[in-house]
């Protein structure tokens, strides 16, 4: 996060953190965790409604790792990714589980073969073995805009905004 990012809450109390990007777009990160409804690409999500969304095509399936093209109840498709590694010294085992927004089938067989950083493409939500999960996502200039804040504006003028 840098100075200048916009930091908000939404309606479920997630920090919200918009990013101008040079090109003058918008990225938009929720923090928020597995127990928590969020915002994302204009529809309400929780890690619930992640996990129940219906299997379109495995990719593969073993005790530690799973690749799947899955769609949700907004019949959005994601590339579905999930990778266990053990813990030898006591504690919970690593988990990444990854939802990558694909346009099509063929969008998401072509990330079958790629590791973790490739499917790290907005929009996605990414989650781990904690209550951690954050959703990653493009806004454009109408999204701040409905914010009621100037386009760029720094963490400590946020702060003196909100204490007036």
């Amino acid at each position: 996060m840098n100075k200048d990012d916009i930091v908000v809450r939404d309606k479920f109390g997630n920090k919200v953190s918009i990013t101008q990007l040079n090109d003058g777009t918008f990225r938009k990160t929720t923090q928020t965790n597995k127990n928590t409804e969020f915002e994302f690409l204009g529809n309400t999500y929780s890690y619930s409604l992640l996990i129940s969304c219906r299997k379109i095509k495995e990719y593969w399936e073993t005790s530690r790792s799973e690749r799947y093209l899955v769609e949700d109840k907004y019949g959005r498709l994601f590339h579905y990714r999930f990778d266990e590694e053990m813990n030898f010294n006591g504690g919970d085992d690593r988990q990444d589980i990854l939802w990558t927004f694909v346009i099509n089938e063929k969008d998401s067989d072509q990330l079958t073969d790629v590791g973790i950083l490739s499917l790290l493409r907005e929009p996605y939500i990414a989650a781990d073995e904690t209550d951690w999960m954050a959703a990653h996502e493009y806004v454009d200039q109408r999204f701040v805009n409905k914010l009621g804040l100037n386009k760029k504006f720094s963490i400590k003028r946020l702060i003196d905004f909100f204490k007036a």
